[in-house]
């Protein structure tokens, strides 16, 4: 699962209802704000179509240009052209329009490679891969972090391996382009402690002797 508590700025509201994962939600395109237009996070924004809901009725009130301190799942799509989405939790709309807040938690990521790249302002990457809930379809973003974090980062890193990362998202689009550079900027990352690879041979207790040993292959 992977969470997110934003300062979301509306673009607008659809009139159709989107059905995601069996579910019909209100849906509404946003951003993460950003001073340049080409560096703001897309966002596609669903609210659960529960008439009578306040949260529902707040969303739908939500005007084009406002700031609104949203809380939610973020969602990978298959498709690194589509805007994230960003099922809404909590909508917060009493707060000063100049506030921002950009802070994520993906819980379900893993190592990409096993390639640590340098970048400008004491930054260092490595390719990160999300996966969408229950299937085989992965997404791939970048972790960029501090170099101070670059010995964790050498000493963690291996290919595959689950990360849990906190931080926050940014996006650059080149010209305009619909395909987006992604990256997780990393205040910290976790990973679950590997353990070693268990010794299989002789069963405990036993004076049999060859399983841990290969014979020469054969050449027939």
């Amino acid at each position: 699962m992977n969470f997110i508590a934003a300062t979301v700025e509306l673009k607008s509201h659809s009139t159709d209802t989107v059905t995601f994962a069996g579910i019909d939600y209100c849906a509404a395109s946003a951003s993460v704000p950003s001073a340049h237009s080409n560096g703001e996070v897309k966002l596609r924004l669903l609210c659960y179509n529960a008439e009578g809901s306040q949260k529902l009725s707040a969303f739908k009130a939500w005007q084009p240009g406002q700031r609104v301190l949203v809380s939610g799942q973020i969602h990978f799509s298959d498709d690194p052209k589509d805007p994230l989405t960003l099922i809404v939790k909590t909508l917060e709309s009493n707060i000063p329009q100049e506030m921002y807040i950009n802070q994520v938690v993906l819980g379900n990521a893993f190592f990409g490679d096993d390639q640590i790249k340098d970048r400008k302002n004491n930054q260092v990457a490595v390719k990160i891969g999300t996966t969408l809930d229950d299937s085989e379809i992965t997404t791939w973003l970048y972790m960029e972090t501090h170099e101070q974090r670059k010995k964790k980062l050498s000493n963690r890193i291996r290919k595959g391996r689950p990360i849990c990362v906190q931080g926050y998202l940014r996006e650059y689009r080149k010209d305009d382009s619909d395909s987006p550079y992604r990256a997780i900027v990393a205040d910290d990352f976790t990973t679950r402690k590997e353990r070693g690879k268990t010794q299989r041979g002789t069963p405990p207790n036993s004076s049999s002797v060859g399983y841990a040993e290969i014979d020469p292959t054969p050449d027939y």
